[in-house]
């Protein structure tokens, strides 16, 4: 019996030793070094804490970002597979979809920032618009989508109750012309609407855009900005899109609590100057709302869009297949 319990005591002394060597020669995961495209402006904001500590989000993780300055550049980058990750505005992520890249809406990571800006103080209502020329920077830009818009669902008419002028397309030029008073009225996004009315004493914001769909639609907010991942990305490396989420979320709250180091943070990473980013961000609305959870308020905005440019979104709603 003696002998017996000996042999036993051996043999569960070298499984136990095997399985050790075993558990400790187990392969550690590869380090994983994930593509992120942003654009340049205030759809990158949030972003931009991951680009600290060299983009080491985790042990296993780097991302390593690139600033864009046209969403068509992101947009080429995705279709070719050159990014996992990109921060969009949302109608954009639509119409990657209906054009058949392979990407998923991850979360909403901005609402509304839109206002209506006078130069002069002489407006201060909607119904001071009336008749008069709001000009938009470019066409079917996300300005232009949401003047049209409510403009239709509070029953007016383009070019005869309010008219819109595209002359000028970039923001930065236009917004620099309601400064100097040579444009009257405009509707422009953050940040250019915190430097307007920092530097022009006179002008003010007739109308927060926001407020208004609410108003109008029903819905709280509109969803103006989004991240993207793609669809191979999500499938392949499940554990990995979890860490580059909760960096992501993690990231929004910092920007949105310390915006003087986020501005600085944003200007080395070549998306915006602080002077500009860091007196707007508490304006921006930045958000982490996961797909899911955006789901209802994103549906509704694509039905708006589809109800008066089905180009605006690529032609058609997405379905729920776009949803993370």
């Amino acid at each position: 019996m003696k002998r017996l319990l000996n042999v036993l005591l051996i043999v569960l002394t070298v499984t136990f030793t095997l399985g050790a060597q075993a558990v400790s020669e187990a392969p550690v995961a590869s380090a994983l070094d994930v593509q992120f495209g942003v654009m340049a402006g205030p759809t990158g904001f949030s972003s931009v804490a991951l680009t600290q500590n060299e983009g080491k989000i985790s042990d296993t993780v780097t991302i390593n970002m690139s600033v864009f300055p046209s969403p068509n550049e992101v947009i080429a980058r995705l279709a070719n597979g050159e990014l996992d990750f990109a921060s969009l505005p949302t109608n954009v992520a639509a119409n990657l979809y209906n054009k058949g890249v392979k990407v998923k809406l991850a979360a909403v990571i901005g609402n509304g920032m839109l206002s209506v800006l006078s130069s002069d103080g002489s407006a201060s209502s909607v119904e001071d618009l009336l008749g008069k020329t709001v000009h938009v920077p470019g066409a079917g830009s996300t300005p232009d989508q949401m003047s049209q818009l409510l403009l239709k669902q509070a029953g007016l008419e383009v070019g005869k109750d309010v008219i819109l002028d595209y002359s000028v397309a970039a923001p930065a030029q236009l917004a620099q012309l309601v400064i100097a008073g040579k444009v009257s009225l405009a509707v422009l996004p953050q940040p250019f609407v915190s430097m307007i009315l920092n530097r022009s004493p006179k002008s003010r914001a007739v109308v927060d855009v926001q407020s208004l769909y609410h108003q109008l639609s029903g819905v709280l907010n509109y969803p103006m900005s989004v991240l993207v991942v793609s669809e191979a990305f999500a499938k392949n490396h499940p554990l990995a899109l979890a860490t580059v989420l909760k960096a992501y979320e993690d990231s929004v709250a910092w920007v949105n609590a310390d915006p003087i180091a986020a501005g600085q943070a944003i200007e080395a990473a070549g998306i915006m100057a602080s002077a500009m980013a860091t007196p707007a961000i508490p304006s921006c609305n930045l958000v982490f709302i996961p797909s899911q959870e955006a789901k209802a308020e994103v549906q509704a905005y694509f039905s708006f869009l589809h109800g008066f440019s089905p180009a605006s979104i690529g032609g058609t709603i997405p379905s729920e297949d776009l949803y993370l």
